[in-house]
């Protein structure tokens, strides 16, 4: 039998990777599937874990060879989800979870219909909260991705689900979605 397709997305800041990391892999026969991207590793991040760290020329080949199966430009760098990984994945009869902008999502979606997605979202001054704690932007990078959130937030409305991610306890969404992941695939 074949895999189902999660997708996990809302905007930066929003918890998304946290929840993700703290499903129950295990118990949903889950895989997630690195993203390809330009930008730089963070402290404490490994090549393959969340990300295959690519250069702007490898990424572009990566595109003409069709080994991305939807792609982002998204604050000066590129990000990408490999077909192979996704449709190995699936055949293999794992489930997969791919966390990803929501463009990206939607265009998934496009492509393999029954995919569930599941939205993530906060209050934006949650969002800055997060943003300003991880120490990774300035205030102006700060500022540009709350704008950008706000416009990804209007997009809740195409995904299959939306969970709320209440800043300091992210527990509740974490339960969300695994009650949900937990229930779609007892229905299949």
């Amino acid at each position: 039998m074949q895999g189902k397709l999660f997708i996990i997305s809302g905007p930066s800041g929003v918890g998304k990777d946290t929840i993700a990391d703290n499903l129950q892999f295990t118990i949903y026969n889950l895989q997630k599937i690195p993203t390809f991207t330009t930008r730089k590793p963070r402290e404490n991040e490994k090549e393959g874990d969340q990300y295959y760290f690519v250069s702007k020329a490898e990424f572009k080949d990566l595109i003409k060879q069709g080994e991305i199966l939807e792609y982002n430009f998204y604050n000066g760098n590129y990000y990408g989800t490999s077909k192979k990984d996704v449709e190995n994945t699936l055949k293999s009869g794992k489930n997969v979870l791919l966390t990803i902008d929501v463009n990206g999502a939607l265009n998934i979606k496009k492509q393999y219909p029954d995919s569930c997605l599941i939205f993530i979202k906060s209050k934006l001054s949650d969002i800055k909260t997060r943003l300003e704690k991880r120490g990774q932007n300035t205030p102006g990078e700060i500022e540009e991705r709350l704008k950008t959130a706000k416009r990804e937030l209007r997009y809740a409305k195409y995904y299959d689900y939306i969970i709320e991610n209440p800043e300091g306890h992210p527990e509740k969404a974490i339960e969300e979605v695994n009650g949900l992941i937990r229930e779609i695939i007892k229905r299949r």
